[in-house]
């Protein structure tokens, strides 16, 4: 007779009395919840909004939401990826007011693509040039221009990720979707930003 596979112990997750704080109106949580969580939320807004300023304006009014609408969260283990959310749909309202160069859209390429987001033949390789004579400098300069050709939701995702190091399930839960998609259209992401840079680079060999 097969023995009973060990019960792993969860211990029990204990709510943020930081929230209780906050619920309570009290000021000093409000100071704490700044300096805990400023820094997240500046580099989320910055990864939509690509702009300093801009970022800045995000987080206050992100902070002035939450502390407006704290009784709105439901479960107070889930505050920071509240707060993400807030930020995030902050940063995305001002990206829409702002007029911006036309994207090139990513339905143009998905004919690269199987449905699982890896490409039907090889990508493109590298030119030799890209290590040998371009610093990481000059090469994070080229990537930062082709970033701004990728579609908004494209932009935001990879920023996320690469720039921000965010984990699939932090951008999951930030942004709405399923890890498994947010895996699918960060690897195509890349991988067009790719192609986009073995082009670049060929162009100027």
């Amino acid at each position: 007779m097969a023995s009973a596979e060990p019960v792993r112990y969860e211990p029990p997750v204990t709510p943020d009395p930081l929230v209780a704080r906050l619920r309570e109106r009290d000021r000093e949580a409000f100071t704490t919840l700044c300096v805990q969580h400023r820094d997240r939320l500046y580099g989320i807004a910055w990864s939509v909004t690509r702009d300093r300023e801009e970022a800045r304006d995000v987080l206050q009014e992100t902070l002035t939401s939450a502390w407006r609408s704290i009784h709105d969260l439901r479960d107070d283990v889930a505050l920071g990826a509240w707060l993400g959310r807030i930020a995030l749909n902050h940063a995305r309202m001002r990206l829409r007011t702002r007029r911006r160069k036309p994207a090139e859209p990513m339905e143009d390429i998905d004919q690269w693509f199987e449905a699982d987001g890896h490409r039907r033949d090889d990508v493109s390789a590298w030119p030799v040039r890209a290590d040998d004579a371009l610093d990481r400098a000059r090469l994070a300069k080229r990537i930062e221009a082709l970033v701004e050709r990728l579609p908004d939701d494209a932009r935001e995702l990879w920023a996320l990720a690469d720039v921000q190091h965010l984990s699939m399930q932090e951008i999951s839960e930030l942004t709405g979707l399923h890890v498994a998609n947010v895996k699918t259209r960060l690897h195509r992401t890349r991988l067009q930003l790719r192609e986009w840079l073995a082009a670049d680079l060929g162009r100027s060999a």
